[in-house]
């Protein structure tokens, strides 16, 4: 209950007097947006230690 009250009094970021100043027209910073580079290099890392373990086999 009390939860949805502040979504009620939360001020629309259109209204907000500071949106203008500190808006950069930036996507918001996620947490998957900040992990993205770890999770791409620990994909690559797999797949080249996937690769070397399949050529070294032959």
């Amino acid at each position: 209950m009390q939860e949805q009250s502040r979504e009620q009094d939360r001020v629309p970021p259109e209204l907000d007097p500071y949106f203008e100043r500190f808006d950069d027209d930036r996507p918001p910073r996620t947490m998957a947006r900040r992990f993205r580079p770890i999770i791409v290099g620990g994909a690559a890392l797999t797949l080249v230690a996937m690769v070397l373990l399949v050529t070294q086999s032959l």
